[in-house]
């Protein structure tokens, strides 16, 4: 549906639902009644009418935004968000995320660098915010020690936003420099959270990259135990089609969009067919 219609119908549904209910008294009491009703409350026009014109006022200033990202025209979109970054300091969380995901589209990590180096100067408590969104920019890059330095100062901040995803990041890279002891600790965090997706990707990390890398002996049991516990978990609450519609909704977040060959595999395995258990005598 256009922008510009879904800004008409919005405008147009929320008048009706106002003069409905003021005018509600007038076609059910009469008007002495609704006369009373309206003294009574005439500040709720007010406040209608200026919660109108915020809303509007929103839409409006982002006109242009709405419509370049309707059109899916990345090039302008991107320099359009430039101009209000870089030029006319108008920091927004919304220009943020917007930007970054607009540059990965893109395969730009050059600019998402650049924007986190500004973040970092002028507003280093959403670089904190964000940082899930700026980490994947690391992890495709390729570059373990960059992405461990970015994430290590970040682990145990409160301020990030889905942490459980910035844990799964640090614990791949840790995997990529040979320190799958280390990263174990950290999946084990994302095991039964309220993200299915994430949790599937932490335990078919662990199963698949992390415990095969410990030295055999009890840890390792213990890691493909918890991961097949994991497992097993999700199989009890998804069928495959419920988690295709699982992931299918998940694809508003980057990590998803980018991880995708890994969280297909990880769908793979999800659903394989668990190795049995030897009969208790």
């Amino acid at each position: 549906m256009k922008f510009k219609t879904i800004f008409i119908l919005f405008n147009a549904v929320v008048a009706f639902s106002f003069l409905f209910i003021f005018l509600f008294p007038l076609f059910i009491l009469g008007g002495e009644y609704a006369v009373g009703f309206w003294k009574t409350n005439w500040f709720l026009g007010i406040l209608f009418l200026v919660i109108l014109g915020i809303l509007n006022w929103f839409f409006l200033s982002n006109w242009k935004l709405f419509q370049l990202v309707e059109r899916e025209d990345w090039s302008s979109l991107t320099a359009w968000l430039e101009d209000r970054l870089f030029k006319k300091g108008s920091i927004r969380g919304q220009y943020v995320r917007l930007y970054v995901n607009t540059a990965m589209l893109r395969s730009d990590l050059a600019a998402v660098d650049r924007l986190e180096a500004l973040l970092r100067e002028k507003r280093p408590r959403l670089l904190r915010r964000l940082a899930v969104l700026f980490g994947v920019g690391y992890l495709l890059k390729n570059d373990a020690d960059a992405s461990l330095s970015f994430f290590e100062p970040l682990l145990e901040s409160p301020e990030v936003e889905a942490r459980g995803w910035l844990w799964l990041d640090y614990s791949f890279s840790l995997v990529l420099r040979n320190r799958a002891a280390e990263a174990l600790p950290w999946l084990r965090r994302a095991f039964g959270g309220k993200d299915p997706v994430l949790a599937l990707l932490a335990a078919y990390i662990t199963a698949n990259l992390v415990a095969p890398a410990l030295p055999p002996g009890a840890d390792r049991e213990n890691a493909g135990a918890a991961a097949e516990g994991e497992r097993e978990g999700l199989r009890k609450r998804f069928d495959p089609e419920r988690w295709s519609r699982e992931v299918e909704r998940s694809k508003n977040d980057v990590h998803v969009v980018i991880l995708s060959r890994l969280i297909d595999d990880a769908g793979r395995w999800l659903f394989d067919t668990p190795p049995s258990r030897p009969a208790e005598a």
